[in-house]
């Protein structure tokens, strides 16, 4: 389900919108320190991104939900979730079914042997972490958030992030979380009334991954 802070909702995104989203969001993530570590080279870095976030979306945008932000008329920002009642996620079978195929092969081929470990890293914390907590079944799970740079501070997050709430409340879901890499994420995140629930260390590293969750009922 997609809703849109304008009070509109539909089942999907186009093509042509799944684009703009995952344009946005690899800006957005482009000069993450995380991503730069694991691919150096910024061209390069923005084509992984993009294929990584196209594919990734593709699935949210049948199987999950996408927080749409208006503002002055126009979409300026986007959040994705995925339930966590569904188990399957993101997964090899959804990416065929969602035609998302090449690029999930254009994001693998983007990247080099060290840089799928550094991936591979980075999932395994996440994974090593919620394996030891009880995720609550009827909560969602934040995977990726972007607003347009030029309109960071005006308070359109925090409106979205209200907005999404209010949505999820209304269709029963208790709960949602999310993860950063990105320590600066940590006040903005608690500032939206997140609760920080821990962090992890990632294997052979010494970057952290820090997890929040906020409960609507």
């Amino acid at each position: 389900m997609v809703y849109y802070s304008d009070g509109r909702k539909e089942a999907r995104l186009d093509r042509a919108s799944l684009r703009a989203l995952a344009n946005l969001i690899s800006d957005a993530f482009i000069e993450h320190d995380n991503w730069k570590r694991v691919i150096a080279d910024t061209a390069r870095r923005k084509r992984g991104l993009y294929a990584l976030f196209y594919f990734i979306s593709s699935i949210i945008n049948r199987y999950g939900h996408i927080v749409v932000s208006v503002y002055e008329g126009r979409v300026v920002a986007y959040t994705t979730f995925m339930e966590n009642s569904d188990h399957a996620q993101v997964n090899f079978c959804r990416v065929l079914r969602c035609g998302a195929l090449p690029w999930a092969l254009s994001f693998i081929l983007t990247l080099r042997p060290r840089e799928l470990a550094a991936m591979q890293e980075f999932n395994t914390s996440i994974e090593a972490y919620y394996a030891r907590q009880n995720i609550d079944p009827g909560g969602l799970h934040l995977y990726t958030t972007a607003i347009e740079p030029s309109l960071k501070g005006r308070g359109i997050m925090k409106s979205s992030f209200a907005y999404a709430e209010e949505c999820f409340r209304a269709a029963k879901f208790s709960s949602y979380m999310l993860e950063t890499t990105d320590p600066t994420n940590i006040p903005v995140y608690e500032h939206f009334g997140l609760e920080l629930t821990g962090q992890e260390t990632m294997a052979r590293t010494d970057r952290s991954v820090w997890f929040f969750k906020k409960a609507l009922v």
